[in-house]
C-alpha cells in the first residue's frame, strides 16, 4: 500500500469512539498509562508531516512512500550509503560497462596449429591455383640401371615429379593419382618427360607402396649404331614405375623407386631404358 502526501495538506489524528460507550473507572486508569505513549507517537507523526510539507515546498513536487518497502529505504536523515545488495530472486546482477579487456602478458599468447584442410603455401582444398597439388617428389637416379636391359648410358638422372589429388571419376578404378614428371640425365644422354596415373596404399602406419602406368617422351635415340646410346625404337613410349617408402611425418617421406620406359616391342627397335634410385618426397 503507498500513502501519498500531497503538497500544502498536514495530516490531522482523529481518534473516533464508537457511539453508546462511555469512560469508566477502569479506562480512565488505563487511559492514564497510554496517555503519554500516544503522546509520543502524536508528536512523532506531526514533525514528518511538517518536515515532509516543508520538503514537498521547495521541491515542488510530492514525497512517495511505499510502505511495502518502506524497511529497505533509507532514513531520511541518514548519510550516504552503499547500495543494497542485489536481490537474487531478480537474477544475476547487471554487467558493469566498460568491461575491461584482460590482454595475456607478452611472449604467453597461446599458439594455434593450422588444420590439415586450412590453406598452406601452395593451396589448399578450398581453393587456389594449385588447390589440385597433391604431392611433390624428387631424387636421384641410376641412369640406364637395372635388371631387364643392357646398361649402355651412363650419368644420374635428376628427378621431380607432382602428383595431384584424384578426381571423382577417376573412383571406379582405385582413385589414383595424376602425376607429372621429368628426368634429366647429368651426362648429356636420354632426357625424357612423362605423365600417367599412380596408384597408392600405406600399411603399417608408416610404409607405403605404389606403381604407376603412362607414357614418356623422350630426347634419346630411335635408330643408332653407337654402343653408347639406346635405341628406342620410337619417340613416345609406354612407362612404368614402382616405389616403396616410409613416411617421416604427415607431410615428409622418403623412398625407394625404379621405372623403365619401353614401345613394347611396337617399333624395329626396343632396348627400353631403367632407371632407379631414391627420392623424397612432400606431402601438402
Amino acid at each position: 500500500m503507498v500513502v501519498t502526501i500531497p503538497a500544502g495538506v498536514k495530516p490531522v489524528l482523529v481518534f473516533i469512539r464508537p457511539a453508546g460507550q462511555g469512560i469508566g473507572a477502569g479506562e480512565h486508569e488505563q487511559g492514564a498509562k497510554v496517555k503519554p505513549m500516544m503522546t509520543r507517537i502524536v508528536a512523532a507523526g506531526l514533525f514528518l508531516a511538517c518536515w515532509g510539507t516543508a520538503f514537498e515546498a521547495t521541491s515542488g513536487s510530492p514525497r512517495y512512500y511505499d510502505l511495502n518497502i518502506l524497511m529497505h529505504q533509507p532514513h531520511p536523515f541518514a548519510g550516504p550509503q552503499a547500495p543494497p545488495a542485489w536481490p537474487s530472486l531478480l537474477g544475476p546482477a547487471p554487467i558493469a560497462w566498460p568491461i575491461p579487456v584482460v590482454r595475456p602478458a607478452p611472449g604467453t599468447a597461446p599458439r594455434y596449429r593450422r588444420r590439415a584442410d586450412a590453406p598452406s603455401f601452395l593451396g589448399s582444398p578450398g581453393g587456389g591455383p594449385l588447390s589440385a597439388l597433391s604431392e611433390v617428389r624428387g631424387g636421384i637416379l641410376a641412369h640406364d640401371r637395372g635388371p631387364f636391359t643392357n646398361n649402355e648410358e651412363g650419368g644420374a638422372d635428376i628427378n621431380l615429379e607432382a602428383l595431384f589429388r584424384s578426381p571423382d571419376f577417376l573412383g571406379s578404378i582405385g582413385s589414383p593419382r595424376p602425376h607429372l614428371g621429368f628426368s634429366v640425365n647429368t651426362s648429356g644422354d636420354t632426357d625424357q618427360f612423362y605423365a600417367g596415373l599412380t596408384w597408392e596404399w600405406q600399411f603399417w602406419r608408416r610404409l607405403f607402396a605404389g606403381f604407376g602406368l603412362g607414357g614418356a617422351i623422350h630426347d634419346g635415340e630411335t635408330e643408332t649404331s653407337r654402343t653408347d646410346r639406346k635405341e628406342l625404337g620410337c619417340r613416345v613410349l609406354f612407362r612404368g614405375s614402382l616405389e616403396l617408402g616410409y613416411r617421416l611425418t604427415r607431410r615428409h617421406g622418403v623412398s625407394l623407386f625404379y621405372d623403365r620406359i619401353s614401345n613394347l616391342d611396337i617399333c624395329d627397335h626396343d632396348e627400353g631404358l631403367e632407371t632407379a634410385g631414391v627420392r623424397y618426397g612432400y606431402r601438402f
